[in-house]
């Protein structure tokens, strides 16, 4: 029997509609709950700047709390905060998400603030250099990070010069180059009704539609905006690469990361990987964590990952050197693992407990509802409706050799990069 219960995916099912103004919205309700989540995301990230202008997206998010025509900077956090309320946001790549929680009562303040702030923003000189040293600071702190350091590194080499492969944050020199007049340009192209989903959930009024589109569905074309370049479908490709070795000096720790260009995120063999990845490195009996790490240790600790880039992403497997172990023994060892699954197919034990701890992964996950609207913001921006239903329903279906002939395709040795972050008294 199929451990995956596709009523799960309610979760992030409701309502959709798209207003006159072209913004789509999403209403997530959900009974006895006493707040409500608004998700807004962009279909903007850094894949959409100029090779000059790395770091514009993420300036510009930071940017959009400090200043608007009805909000002064710093009036939404302090507004926020008196309410009693939340609010975060992100960039990456592809998209970019802003997200408020309030109590019931509260709720229709996120829409004015994203009304006002969606319209235009103040970017005020002394605003946008304090921004930058923040971001800077930021900047330091990944580059003195081994983990991050190595992270960033390993995909330069995957991605090439695809913006994939390039750091969400930029660098020094880019953001020294970006003023408020790059800014507004870029939220005039991207920060429009048009270009955005909005999430609504938890425990919504009967009217809610009709207050979103009071507030929101009055924001018309953007003052100075045109439309973004069309994307979507053409776009697309899966990066290729060629053996490559990447090697840094960074901590204490001997820490390996190899990696692989990954299919895209709505390709079958996306999840065939995926299962692929947690057979390896899900849980203690997988088989890099069964023989790496508790009965042989080489490694403190190794995991499995699959970034989900629109376009095309990347497979890792990493692992932490226990002490004393020679890393070229453990670089091998975790080579004959991949290997081993591509010629060694799961077992029907294996197989189950794989595709349970990814389906038990994503239930815990959005357990809160502020989980369940930005992903149901994402799917609407970047996929289509349902796609973490099908992606699961088609997880349901995967067979051992599916998942065989994932890691035989998706982790050859003729796509591998190979990045260590090692001691700095330790020779290559």
């Amino acid at each position: 029997m199929t451990p995956v219960d596709l009523r799960a995916f309610d979760r992030v099912a409701g309502r959709a509609e798209t207003l006159d103004n072209g913004l789509r919205v999403v209403l997530l309700p959900q009974n006895g709950v006493e707040s409500i989540v608004v998700a807004l995301c962009y279909r903007a990230g850094s894949r959409d700047e100029e090779p000059a202008e790395g770091g514009l997206a993420h300036f510009l998010e930071h940017m959009m709390f400090k200043g608007s025509a009805a909000y002064e900077p710093g009036a939404i956090d302090r507004l926020t905060q008196g309410l009693g309320g939340t609010n975060n946001a992100f960039t990456s790549h592809d998209a970019t998400l802003y997200h408020f929680q309030f109590e019931r009562g509260s709720w229709e303040e996120a829409l004015r603030i994203e009304s006002d702030r969606m319209r235009g923003l103040s970017l005020l000189p002394a605003e946008v250099e304090l921004e930058r040293e923040v971001i800077l600071e930021e900047i330091r702190m990944v580059e003195d990070d081994p983990w991050d350091a190595l992270e960033q590194a390993v995909a330069g080499r995957v991605f090439g010069a695809h913006p994939y492969g390039r750091s969400v944050l930029g660098t020094r020199e880019s953001l020294r180059g970006l003023d408020a007049v790059a800014l507004r340009a870029f939220h005039g192209r991207h920060y429009r009704p048009r270009n955005a989903v909005l999430v609504c959930a938890g425990g919504l009024p009967p009217d809610a539609m009709e207050r979103i589109e009071e507030t929101l569905g009055a924001v018309r074309r953007v003052r100075g905006s045109s439309d973004p370049p069309a994307g979507g479908a053409a776009e697309r490709r899966s990066p290729r690469t060629q053996l490559f070795r990447v090697e840094l000096r960074r901590g204490e720790t001997p820490r390996l990361l190899i990696a692989h260009p990954a299919p895209l995120p709505d390709d079958p063999a996306y999840i065939h990987l995926r299962l692929a990845l947690a057979v390896l490195c899900s849980g203690r009996s997988s088989r890099v964590q069964r023989d790496l790490v508790e009965e042989d240790p080489l490694a403190l600790w190794a995991s499995a990952a699959v970034t989900g880039h629109r376009l095309g992403g990347m497979a890792t497997l990493s692992a932490e050197a226990a002490p004393d172990v020679d890393p070229e023994r453990l670089e091998e060892e975790l080579y004959a693992r991949v290997e081993g699954l591509a010629s060694r197919p799961p077992d029907p034990e294996e197989l189950e407990r794989a595709k349970r701890m990814l389906f038990a992964d994503w239930v815990f996950m959005h357990e809160p509802i502020a989980e369940r609207a930005m992903t149901a913001a994402l799917e609407h921006a970047l996929f289509l409706p349902g796609f973490s239903r099908d992606s699961f329903r088609a997880l349901a279906s995967t067979t051992a050799s599916d998942v065989a002939a994932a890691c035989a395709g998706w982790l050859s040795a003729e796509t591998r990069i190979v990045g260590w972050s090692l001691p700095a008294a330790r020779q290559a």
